[in-house]
C-alpha cells in the first residue's frame, strides 16, 4: 500500500509505535506494547478519524468509503482506541484505561503519520474531549479538526443550567445502563446505554442497521472501565489557547446538555464555527454517513 511508504519516512518520530501487516485494509500499531487496529486508506496529508465511547475503528468505516474513493489524495486513518474493540470476556478496570492514555496514544498516531502536513482530526462525541485535549498539548501536530458533538462535561459547570442537563442525561440515560449492567448484563447495559445516546427506542437497538449492533455487543465490556475513569480538567479558557479552524457539527434535534457542550466548545475556541444539520441527533455517523462525509470533504477541500 503506498501509504506505508508515507509511514516509514516518520518512522524514526515514534520509536514506540511498530508498524505491521494484519489485513487487506488494516494494519496494527503496536503502541507500549499494545497491539491497536488501524485502518488506512489513501496518500496525502493525514485525516485522522477519533471514535466515541462503546464503539472503534468501525464507526467510521461507512464515512471513510466513501471518502476514500473521491479524495484518495488523503491519507484517511481510522483506529481504535486502546481497550476499545472486540475481546475475549470481561475487560475489567485496568489502570490505563484512562483519558489520559488515550489523548497519548493519539499524539502519538500524529507524530507516526505526520509528513510536510500536520493531521486534520474529526471526532465524534467522547472523541472530541479526546482530540481537543490532544491538541492542546500538540499544536503543531495539528492543522485542522472537525468534531460531531463533542463531550466535555466539565465545561457543562460554567454554563447556566449544564449542571442540570448533566443530571438529567445521569438520569434517563446512564442511571438504567448502569442498573443493567450491576446485573452483570453488560451487553444489555450496552445496548441501553446507546438506545440513549441516540434516541432509540427502549428495546430496539438490536434491531438498529448493521454492524451497528454488534460494534455495541463487541465493546460492550469496556463499560466497567469506561464508567470509572474521571474527565481531565478543562475550562473554556483552556480552550481558547486551540487557534487552527475548528468545525463543530451538531444536531438539531440532539439532547440538550450535548447542545450545551457544542456550542459552548465554538464559544471558547479561537477559530471556531458551528453547522447544525437539521432533525438530527447524535448520530449522524452512523444514521447518514454520506451527509458526514460529504462535511468532511468539503471542508477538507477548503482547508487544502
Amino acid at each position: 500500500m503506498t501509504h506505508f511508504k508515507y509511514l516509514r519516512r516518520n518512522f524514526v518520530r515514534a520509536t514506540l509505535i511498530a508498524l505491521c501487516a494484519f489485513a487487506a485494509d488494516a494494519e496494527t500499531l503496536d503502541i507500549d506494547g499494545r497491539s491497536v487496529a488501524v485502518r488506512m486508506e489513501g496518500n496525502g496529508p493525514p485525516v485522522i478519524f477519533v471514535h466515541g465511547a462503546l464503539s472503534d475503528l468501525r464507526a467510521w468505516d461507512a464515512v471513510i468509503d466513501p471518502l476514500a474513493r473521491s479524495m484518495p489524495d488523503h491519507l484517511l486513518i481510522t483506529y481504535t482506541q486502546r481497550h476499545f474493540g472486540a475481546g475475549e470476556g470481561p475487560l475489567g478496570k485496568p489502570g490505563d484505561f484512562t483519558r489520559e492514555t488515550h489523548v497519548a496514544d493519539l499524539i502519538r498516531l500524529a507524530e507516526t503519520v505526520e509528513g510536510e502536513t500536520p493531521a486534520t482530526v474529526v471526532t465524534w462525541s467522547y472523541g472530541g474531549e479526546i482530540g481537543l485535549h490532544a491538541i492542546r498539548r500538540r499544536p503543531d501536530l495539528f492543522r485542522a479538526a472537525i468534531h460531531y458533538e463533542p463531550i466535555l462535561f466539565p465545561l457543562l459547570k460554567e454554563i447556566p443550567g449544564g449542571e442540570r442537563a448533566r443530571m438529567e442525561k445521569v438520569r434517563t440515560m446512564f442511571a438504567p445502563a448502569a442498573a443493567i449492567a450491576r446485573k452483570g448484563d453488560l451487553e444489555g447495559a450496552a445496548m441501553r446505554f446507546m438506545e440513549g445516546a441516540f434516541a432509540i427506542e427502549a428495546g430496539t437497538a438490536s434491531d438498529a442497521p448493521a454492524p451497528w449492533p454488534k460494534i455495541w455487543r463487541d465493546n460492550s465490556r469496556t463499560i466497567p472501565a469506561y464508567g470509572s475513569m474521571v474527565p481531565l480538567s478543562v475550562e473554556c479558557a483552556d480552550l481558547a489557547d486551540i487557534t487552527i479552524p475548528t468545525l463543530v457539527i451538531q444536531g438539531s434535534n440532539t439532547h440538550v446538555d450535548t447542545a450545551m457542550m457544542s456550542d459552548q466548545v465554538t464559544a471558547c475556541l479561537a477559530n471556531a464555527t458551528t453547522i447544525r444539520i437539521g432533525g438530527a441527533g447524535h448520530g449522524i455517523p452512523m444514521r447518514n454517513p454520506q451527509r458526514m462525509a460529504e462535511i468532511v470533504a468539503g471542508f477538507l477541500s477548503v482547508l487544502d
